[in-house]
C-alpha cells in the first residue's frame, strides 16, 4: 500500500472536533415516501444538482428545466410513465408531458446532451410554458410535506400564497427546511436553499 505524505503534496484534513448535524433526516425520508409520483425524485435531484453547482437561490423555472433534462432519457429511451400508466391514453404527469412535448418540437434524440436539451427548452419556452407551470402548482410544496408533521398548524393546500407563508413559519419556528420560497409567481417564483 502506498502512503502519501500530506505535508509534501499540500493537502491536509483539518477538523475542529465538532460535528454538526442539523438536517432533519426523518423529514427528508418522508419527501420520498410515496414513490408512485416520480416528479418528487426529479425535483430533489434537480435541487441537489443546483446546490452542488453552488447555486444558493433560483427560480421554479430553473429547477423544472433541470427536471426535464434529468427525466429526458428515461422518458424518451424507455418510455417510462412518471406517474403510472395512463388508462385513457392521456399522460397525466406534467414532467412527462413536458419531456414529450419538447421531444416532438425539437426532434432531439433520446441520448441528447444536457446542453442540447437546455437549448431546446429555451428555444421552445413558450410552447412548454403550460406544462412547466403545471409543475409549479403543488410539486414544490408537496415535496416539503414530510417536514410538516411536527407542526401543530395544518397546511392550507388551497392557496399558493398561504402555503408560501406556512413554509416560512415552519422554517422559522418548527424545523429548518431544505428551501423556502419567495413571493414571485408561477415559473418566476424564487427558491432559497438553506445553507445548512
Amino acid at each position: 500500500m502506498v502512503e502519501f505524505d500530506t505535508s509534501k503534496i499540500g493537502y491536509s484534513l483539518k477538523l475542529d472536533g465538532k460535528y454538526y448535524n442539523t438536517l432533519d433526516i426523518e423529514g427528508f425520508s418522508h419527501m420520498m415516501k410515496d414513490p408512485s409520483y416520480c416528479y418528487k425524485f426529479y425535483w430533489l435531484e434537480a435541487i441537489v444538482q443546483l446546490i452542488a453547482e453552488g447555486v444558493k437561490e433560483t427560480t421554479f423555472d430553473a429547477v423544472i428545466d433541470e427536471m426535464i433534462c434529468n427525466a429526458w432519457y428515461s422518458v424518451r429511451e424507455f418510455h417510462i410513465h412518471l406517474s403510472g400508466m395512463p388508462i385513457d391514453g392521456q399522460v397525466k404527469d406534467g414532467l412527462e408531458r413536458a419531456v414529450s412535448k419538447l421531444s416532438e418540437l425539437s426532434n432531439l434524440p433520446a441520448n441528447a446532451s444536457k446542453v442540447e436539451i437546455k437549448n431546446a427548452i429555451k428555444k421552445y419556452a413558450l410552447e412548454l410554458k403550460t406544462s412547466k407551470e403545471q409543475l409549479t402548482n403543488m410539486v414544490p410544496y408537496r415535496a416539503l410535506a414530510g417536514f410538516f408533521d411536527r407542526a401543530e398548524e395544518p397546511a392550507d393546500w388551497g392557496s399558493v400564497r398561504r402555503m408560501t407563508e406556512y413554509i416560512e413559519r415552519i422554517n422559522e419556528h418548527v424545523v429548518i427546511l431544505p428551501y423556502t420560497l419567495g413571493t414571485g409567481s408561477k415559473l418566476k417564483k424564487e427558491i432559497y436553499f438553506q445553507p445548512s
